[in-house]
């Protein structure tokens, strides 16, 4: 009888690649957005763009000039400035000064009860629907996504031509470095199967999705699911958007967007994973006893058949036969991340980051649960917000 490693590396085996035969073609099929030039649908329908921007000196200016580049009568772009300290305000006065279509929002002081992030984008939503009744579609954007021209009519075509209430897209990533790239790939196969985007559709499955880079919604579907005064106190607040538009009966879908926009989400592999520290014990919903099966379940089957094809026999203990399907589980995991890599706009070389990149996911995972349990709080640009009330929002979420 095999000996339990060799068992182990097997079912491994099975496993990894069952899931890659039904998971890899679904993702294939998912649409991939495209400029568009001249007028569609998008022409016909009244829409606005809505960025929130706390202290983004440095990266705001081109990216909101490629957005008011694509404004007209029927788009228009409205930047909730939410109490920077920096050269933001003085950014967007240029901008205004130069473009009168620019709508600008300032806010002060953050309500209680609210997320910085999700009352700016509420903010701006209100401001957008003031300015003009006959908005149909709203875009929820970052301000440093930069959208290539013919982009944004690209999205709101697809949404409406698909009778869509929300759609989220995929931007393509700038990474600086190997390492980085190799994390950001990481990330995409792991948001890949949290989400199941393939799913999403699918009005029977519970499957959900949402990007901050883009998160357009149908203007009724967002009113009729509270807006982001139902989120109001949710990091994750682009997953939980399309979470509620979908349980009150909206049209959800994911798309491929990295040929209309794109972003330098971090410039360096250690600001990404300072970033995805706030949101990580997040994203399951501050969870103690999720954050140990991730651990468990992420660790046996996406890094132990590395360690056991890499680590000589005679320090292992592992046969050859089970060295064999961990280097094939391996191989089949890398083409995963080497998909993921493509999706992105990255170097195929990204995908051999994988193994690492988990590892240091499951770093920042545990450093964001006890930090966060350690502290009873979670800080976010600079605006610290107490633990109980998350929880208390993920459960009311959950209910």
């Amino acid at each position: 009888m095999p000996d339990p490693l060799t068992l182990f590396t097997a079912a491994s085996l099975v496993g990894t690649s069952v899931g890659t035969l039904l998971i890899h073609p679904r993702m294939r099929k998912l649409p991939r957005l495209q400029p568009l030039a001249g007028s569609g649908a998008a022409g016909r329908t009244r829409a606005a763009v809505i960025v929130a921007a706390r202290d983004e000196a440095g990266t705001i200016d081109a990216p909101l000039r490629a957005l008011l580049a694509q404004a007209d009568q029927d788009l228009r772009v409205v930047v909730v400035d939410d109490r920077s300290t920096d050269e933001t305000p003085e950014i967007l006065d240029r901008l205004a000064s130069e473009d009168p279509s620019l709508l600008r929002v300032r806010v002060d002081e953050l309500p209680a009860g609210w997320l910085g992030k999700n009352h700016a984008l509420a903010r701006g939503a209100e401001a957008a629907v003031s300015e003009d009744a006959k908005i149909e579609v709203l875009l929820f954007t970052d301000a440093d996504v930069v959208f290539e021209p013919g982009g944004l009519r690209s999205a709101i075509d697809y949404a409406v031509e698909h009778n869509l209430d929300h759609l989220a897209g995929a931007p393509k990533v700038h990474a600086a470095s190997w390492a980085l790239g190799g994390q950001v790939a990481t990330f995409g196969v792991l948001f890949g199967l949290f989400t199941r985007p393939w799913s999403v559709p699918d009005p029977r499955s519970s499957a959900y999705v949402g990007i901050g880079a883009l998160n357009l919604v149908r203007r009724s579907a967002y009113e009729r699911a509270g807006g982001h005064a139902a989120i109001a106190m949710r990091i994750d607040d682009d997953l939980r958007l399309g979470k509620r538009i979908k349980e009150c009966g909206g049209r959800s879908a994911f798309a491929f967007a990295s040929e209309i926009s794109s972003l330098t989400w971090y410039p360096t592999l250690r600001s990404m994973l300072n970033g995805l520290h706030k949101n990580a014990f997040a994203g399951i919903d501050f969870r103690l006893s999720l954050c140990l099966a991730a651990t468990v379940v992420l660790t046996l089957f996406f890094v132990t058949p590395f360690l056991i094809a890499a680590i000589p026999s005679q320090w292992s203990g592992a046969t050859a036969a089970a060295r064999l399907c961990a280097a094939v589980t391996s191989l089949i995991l890398l083409y995963g991340a080497a998909d993921s890599s493509r999706s992105a706009g990255l170097p195929l070389r990204s995908a051999l980051f994988f193994p690492l990149g988990i590892v240091l996911f499951l770093g920042v995972l545990w450093r964001s649960a006890l930090g966060a349990l350690v502290t009873g709080q979670v800080t976010w640009r600079g605006t610290s917000y107490p633990l109980d009330e998350l929880r208390a929002a993920a459960r009311t979420d959950a209910a």
